[in-house]
């Protein structure tokens, strides 16, 4: 019993850390961009961490033997550090040219960023998520929602990279091309796509 206490104290923690984490960085390097959406919290987030919640609940009552793998709420706390601190790398290192949205136009003074932890991932706040979410789950040892958070993580970023690769080649022409084709995303099968479009 002591497990789920435990893992539910820690999921809070994490997420709190998270969403304090993406606000503060955002206010640090990016303040022109910062306001309340910084905290990256959407309707469709709400939803997830509400169904997590519930497996969490459920399954703490009617299948307590679930919540029994102390190892299993240890990696997903290492994990989830792991993706924050590779998302907010990210953030720090992108400076002013990290939002939270797309941007369709270059701005005044935006660069194409290559150097620091972007020499070697293409798009590193994407794939601190990619493993943050999931391993929010794992957390909680909750076996539905790490299936559904890893798989909706990806589908997210499946069709939203490609759009993204296609303005960022649209701003910065040759300069990205050959960018995206050095630089892996290490989100699976994302950078096949990516590369082949032309």
């Amino acid at each position: 019993m002591e497990l789920v206490f435990f893992a539910f104290l820690a999921f809070a923690a994490i997420i709190a850390l998270f969403h304090a984490g993406e606000w503060l960085t955002q206010y640090m390097y990016n303040r022109s961009m910062c306001s309340i959406n910084s905290l990256a919290i959407e309707k469709h987030y709400m939803i997830a961490m509400s169904c997590a919640i519930l497996e969490y609940i459920i399954e703490s009552i009617f299948f307590p033997s679930l919540k029994t793998y102390s190892w299993i709420c240890y990696l997903g706390i290492i994990l989830a550090l792991i993706g924050d601190g590779i998302r907010k790398c990210a953030m720090i290192t992108a400076g002013m040219a990290f939002t939270h949205l797309i941007q369709e136009r270059r701005r005044e003074g935006h660069n194409l960023i290559t150097h620091g932890i972007y020499s070697y991932v293409r798009h590193p706040g994407y794939l601190g998520w990619f493993i943050w979410a999931p391993a929010t789950q794992l957390i909680l040892m909750n076996p539905f929602c790490v299936c559904a958070f890893t798989f909706v993580a990806w589908q997210f970023f499946y069709d939203r990279i490609p759009f993204e690769e296609e303005t960022l080649v649209g701003m910065f022409g040759k300069q990205y091309e050959d960018y995206r084709k050095r630089v892996p995303s290490y989100i699976p099968f994302v950078d096949a796509l990516t590369v082949s479009k032309k």
